[in-house]
Parts: structure tokens; C-alpha cells; sequence
């Protein structure tokens, strides 16, 4: 695993209002849920035809051409040669994880339909990332067993991360669907999502920055950035948040002396 989503599916929240909206035929709205579908009536037509499940198999099938067509350049006989698989799946999932990461700091700061279009979707992009990572597991999974732990380059500290990524990856993946996400509390579910959404942005940053000691490559310095600046987005918005309800409290508590 090198270089995912989120918070990853964090637009699935139990009764929050976004997941209400359909935009299949005629708009369904909720309360407080005018602002998305005013949004949604400005995006562009392409993009906006691109919505829920399209946009997951949209994006599932672009990841799994992009990998697949590497294949011919791999070499299944040894594990040298099925490393440029291994790679090549994680550099295509890397974006997804990125956008869903990205999400909501985005909405927040650069409030817009594209924006918004993108926090609306960030449960199918993530799913997208997921599907693209399963890419990279069974990448993993077939170079171990078949030419063992030391020969594949994996180190016991890579592995473990690799695993405790995909352990976070799985339950955010299942929880991400409402027969699941109805089993915890919305409380519960958060703290799962968050948890998740961050040890895989500390995993994917551990294995970049690791692998920048072998020599810097353009993908791996522009991937550490990238994932470093993520990171400075979503603290921006966490600033920002603490510094409005700091006002808001002391604001109330002078009108109420």
C-alpha cells in the first residue's frame, strides 16, 4: 500500500441531509437542503450526469484500465517483475483517496457547485479508492505467497501497515453501506471514519517518505506533497471551525452577562 479514503466515506452519515437528496428524475429535498439543489442545478451537465453509482463504476473501470494496461509489462514469474503492478495500483487509487480526503475541507473553503458536487460524491469516490486498493491488495497478496515476504521487498513494518491499512479500509468500506452504518451510531460511525480516513493518510505518507531515501522520483515527491497539503487543508478547516465557535461562545456569554 502506498499512497486512502477518508474522511473517506464520511457523506454517509446517519440523517445527514445530503444523503437525502436523489438526483434521479425529479430532485426529492429536505430540510435545509435547498442550498445542494441549487448547486446541483449549476453544475455542468456532464458532471452533473455523473452522479451516485455511475459515478463509482465510472471510476472503477477508469482504475481498472489504467492498472490493467500495465499487465503486458509485468512479469507474474518473479517477484521483481510483479512489483511495477504493485505501484502502478496504488499511484491510480491515489487521486480517489486525495478527493474524498479533500472533500469536505474543500465545500468548506472554496464553496462552490464543483465543490459541492465533489462532498455529495465523496462516499462513491472513496468506494472508487476501495475498489482501486483491491487492485493493489491482491497485487500484494499474490507476490508473498508466491515468492515469499523478503523476496517481494516488503519489510515486517510494511506489512503491518499495509494491514492495518486494509483493516480500516474494510470496515470503512462496509460501513459505508446503510444495512451496516445502521448497526452503529452515528457517534460510533465518525469515530470510525476519522480514525480510518487518517491512518491511511499516515500510512500512504510513511511509505512515500520512506521511499524517497531510494532516491527522489517526480511521483513520489509530488505524491508526498500532495498528501502533506491535504493534511494543512483539512487542519485549516479544523482552525477555522475552533476559531468561529471560540466567537460564537464568547459572543453568547457577553449578551447573557
Amino acid at each position: 500500500m502506498g499512497e486512502s479514503a477518508c474522511i473517506l466515506f464520511e457523506s454517509w452519515v446517519p440523517d445527514a441531509p445530503e444523503l437525502k437528496i436523489r438526483f434521479i428524475g425529479t430532485v426529492r429535498t429536505t430540510s435545509g437542503s435547498a442550498k445542494w439543489v441549487q448547486d446541483a442545478e449549476r453544475v455542468p451537465g456532464m458532471v452533473k450526469a455523473v452522479e451516485s453509482w455511475r459515478l463509482f463504476w465510472l471510476l472503477a473501470l477508469a482504475a481498472s484500465a489504467a492498472i490493467c494496461l500495465g499487465l503486458p509489462l509485468a512479469d507474474f514469474h518473479s517477484a521483481r517483475g510483479t512489483a511495477p503492478m504493485i505501484l502502478r495500483s496504488v499511484r491510480y487509487a491515489l487521486p480517489l483517496f486525495l478527493l474524498a480526503f479533500t472533500a469536505s475541507s474543500l465545500a468548506t473553503l472554496c464553496p462552490s457547485p464543483l465543490t459541492r458536487w465533489l462532498l455529495r460524491n465523496r462516499r462513491y469516490i472513496g468506494l472508487g479508492f476501495a475498489f482501486a486498493m483491491a487492485w493493489h491488495f491482491s497485487f500484494v497478496g499474490y507476490s508473498i505467497f508466491s515468492f515469499g515476504l523478503s523476496a517481494s521487498g516488503l519489510t515486517a513494518r510494511g506489512l503491518a501497515l499495509d494491514l492495518i491499512g486494509l483493516v480500516f479500509l474494510v470496515l470503512m468500506t462496509l460501513t459505508s453501506f446503510r444495512w451496516s452504518a445502521r448497526r452503529l451510531t452515528s457517534a460510533n460511525w465518525r469515530r470510525l471514519h476519522k480514525t480510518g480516513v487518517y491512518v491511511i493518510w499516515f500510512v500512504a505518507t510513511y511509505i512515500y517518505l520512506n521511499s524517497l531515501r531510494n532516491g527522489l522520483d517526480a511521483f513520489r515527491v509530488a505524491a508526498t506533497s500532495l498528501l502533506f497539503a491535504a493534511l494543512v487543508l483539512r487542519v485549516v478547516v479544523w482552525i477555522n471551525s475552533r476559531s468561529r465557535g471560540a466567537i460564537t461562545t464568547s459572543t453568547i456569554g457577553g449578551t447573557s452577562t
